[in-house]
């Protein structure tokens, strides 16, 4: 899901660069760096549980 909302904000984005005075500018770029921060939360849960279900593994 964090994929989709970053490539759908990426998406409209090439339309919206000529008015970057416009609210749907700002709107789509706060949308975008959200979207990037939940991606980057999502993959490093999603290490950080793999790393401790691998060691956990390894030393139980």
């Amino acid at each position: 899901m964090a994929i989709l909302f970053t490539f759908l904000s990426l998406l409209s984005l090439p339309y919206l660069i000529t008015q970057p005075e416009s609210p749907s500018f700002v709107v789509n770029v706060l949308a975008l760096c959200f979207s990037l921060i939940f991606l980057l939360l999502v993959v490093w849960e999603i290490r950080r549980e793999v790393k401790k279900e691998l060691y956990g593994e390894v030393k139980g």
